[in-house]
């Protein structure tokens, strides 16, 4: 126990002072008015939403209904204004969201060493000087304006808004070679979309693997919820960490396969505690750290930000509610522990206890890596703390359950409070149809840019920084290093099928038994996830139309398939990728070119501007380097 103490000991000292430890570094708005800067919204309803740095704003003529008794109702239409009667749990938002502000921001993307785990990682990446990066807030209805600056003097960036819908805002979706060109050292790409949805998610660069460097932060859209709640945390990113630079960690993937983490971070910090050469703790890392009151309601956002590790996720000795998959509002449901894929967001509700006698007042919480879905080196489960006292000595609770499955939670708990059903599917009326939006994931048989490489399509995914498909659509649509899908359809449902009936066979080593399929540009509703061979006839029979499971990240089981349905509503180029940052750069992903003639008239007119004025800056920069990344 005397190495132990010595570690919380230093654990405690460092934590308050430690420039690049903590949480909740919230970055305040530094713009706000109506619509646009031409627009001032002077008359308005404004109310700040729980433990949030931002003051909703709203027209005169709604005021806010909701309370820590009743989070469903967000805004009520007082009698004196046009629309509905409620902004609430069952508006479908996809249809209606209320008129909200601009939320103006600004980030830097930074090289500075970071060390959250204690071990120095001399290349990391961040934004704003910070790891994770600033907790950005909109309220529901906002536009969201962020100026991202890049200044790396060896890479370009780009930052994608994981889950925006992005409707009608295709080039603001931040991934290079598809919607536009990296942003070259000192320049500024201006991002600007609509909070059409609202719950947690995170903005990450999709430059390369960059994100695994630290390019990452949290996004909350506040509105209504599905459970009641008294306090809300900001969202806590959890995530594997590589202490190497990850270009070099990358290349562990495209020789050999399985690359090995290092350890778990939460949030920034990690409960371990390294030693120098004289065996003495080295003043850096320790325990995420939460204070719960006796009785209180609290809203956790969780995010799983990894490069290459699945989670499960638990507080001794506390249920979850969980009533949030992604941004879709669920029906809430009561777990020990909850499994959370690379890319996924969960907005669960913990009761505190009565009473802490017991335990003192200290509980464990766990992140524990999912058997088969991921190879840390220091894989400590006891990743946090959740606190009653002053007390500071480390937890001895023990955890819920031995949960280790990587499976993704159960389709039938997981029922969204808005229901789509599905009608039909215009792409798959018969067996053929559907096996022509059927694609299996593998490994290329010939070396392709000299590796053999993950692919979706019979070509791995490899593209050109300089030629985004959004600025030369007709060009890239037929490039197969494009993986160009054309799903040219409108109005009812269609379908996209991954098959993962060679995952079980690849050879790499420590492939992952399943994999995090992540669609841009639409929340996708889960037909079918089998771990049987895929087969168009049986699945045709097996789908499930009648309010399935809705979200962006879903798993794809070894062995079996994964099929999705969308409505092609949002016309645009949108990536389908495999969330693991290791196999996204090899090439495991597809492009869905979504009724290409109206990109046009959905952007708007002088809509690519800006991406034209990047990419011109991007090719002057002239930036020299070996490409051995997909692009994506």
């Amino acid at each position: 126990m005397g190495f132990l103490n010595a570690c919380w000991d230093a654990f405690l000292f460092v934590s308050s002072f430690n420039p690049l430890h903590g949480y909740n570094r919230d970055q305040q708005p530094l713009s706000l008015t109506h619509g646009s800067t031409e627009e001032p919204l002077v008359a308005v309803t404004s109310f700040r939403p729980p433990n949030s740095s931002i003051t909703c704003q709203y027209p005169t003529g709604w005021t806010s209904c909701g309370s820590a008794n009743n989070r469903t109702c967000w805004l009520k239409n007082t009698g004196k204004v046009s629309g509905p009667s409620e902004y609430d749990i069952y508006t479908e938002y996809e249809n209606a969201w209320p008129t909200g502000v601009l939320r103006e921001y600004w980030l830097n993307v930074t090289e500075t060493p970071l060390f959250p785990d204690g071990y120095l990682k001399p290349t990391g990446l961040v934004f704003n000087n910070t790891y994770p990066g600033p907790v950005l807030e909109a309220c529901w209805g906002d536009t969201i304006r962020v100026h991202v600056t890049n200044f790396i003097s060896t890479e370009g960036s780009t930052i994608h808004w994981h889950g925006i819908r992005q409707l009608g805002t295709n080039q603001m979706d931040g991934v290079n070679g598809v919607t536009q060109c990296p942003i070259a050292q000192n320049d500024t790409f201006t991002y600007q979309f609509l909070a059409q949805q609202y719950g947690h998610t995170w903005y990450h660069s999709h430059y390369q693997t960059q994100y695994s460097d630290g390019v990452m932060g949290g996004l909350v859209i506040h509105g209504p919820s599905s459970a009641n709640y008294d306090e809300a945390f900001s969202p806590a990113l959890i995530n594997d960490w590589v202490h190497a630079n990850s270009t070099d960690v990358l290349n562990q993937e495209l020789v050999g396969g399985g690359p090995l983490a290092n350890s778990i971070v939460f949030n920034g910090t990690d409960n371990r505690c390294p030693v120098n050469t004289t065996g003495s703790p080295v003043p850096a890392g320790g325990p995420f750290v939460k204070t719960f009151q006796y009785g209180k309601r609290y809203l956790l956002r969780l995010v799983n930000s990894s490069a290459g590790s699945m989670f499960i996720f638990s507080i001794d000795g506390h249920e979850l509610e969980v009533i949030a998959t992604d941004l879709v509002p669920i029906k809430p449901y009561t777990t020990g522990s909850l499994f959370i894929g690379i890319g996924q967001r969960y907005q669960v509700v913990v009761t505190a206890k009565q009473n802490t006698t017991s335990t003192q007042g200290q509980y464990w919480i766990r992140t524990r890596v999912a058997t088969g879905c991921g190879s840390v080196e220091e894989d400590d489960e006891e990743t946090g703390i959740i606190r009653y006292t002053n007390t500071t000595f480390p937890p001895t609770t023990v955890a819920n359950d031995g949960k280790t499955d990587c499976v993704d939670e159960p389709v039938d708990s997981l029922v969204p409070v808005v229901q789509w059903n599905v009608t039909s599917l215009d792409n798959a009326k018969t067996e053929a149809e559907l096996n022509q939006y059927s694609f299996v994931a593998d490994i290329s048989n010939a070396t392709f840019e000299h590796f053999n490489r993950w692919e979706l399509t019979f070509t791995p995914l490899f593209l050109n920084y300089s030629n985004p498909s959004l600025l030369n659509i007709s060009g890239t649509l037929n490039d197969p290093n494009y993986a160009a899908i054309n799903y040219d359809f409108q109005g009812n449902f269609v379908v996209l099928v991954v098959d993962g009936i060679n995952l079980g066979n690849i050879p790499k080593k420590n492939v992952p038994i399943a994999h995090p399929i992540h669609m841009h540009g639409h929340d996708f509703v889960i037909l079918d996830q089998s771990n049987a061979s895929f087969d168009a006839s049986k699945a045709l029979q097996s789908f499930n139309f009648k309010n399935p499971p809705r979200r962006d990240v879903a798993l794809l089981p070894a062995g079996g398939y994964l099929a999705l349905g969308f409505q092609p509503d949002n016309p645009g180029i949108w990536l389908v990728h495999c969330h693991i940052a290791w196999h996204a750069s090899s090439g495991l992903a597809l492009q869905i070119f979504e009724r290409t003639e109206a990109i046009p008239s959905a952007l708007g007119k002088g809509a690519l501007n800006v991406t034209e004025k990047v990419c011109a800056n991007w090719d002057k920069w002239d930036l020299k380097f070996n490409q051995t990344d997909s692009g994506i």
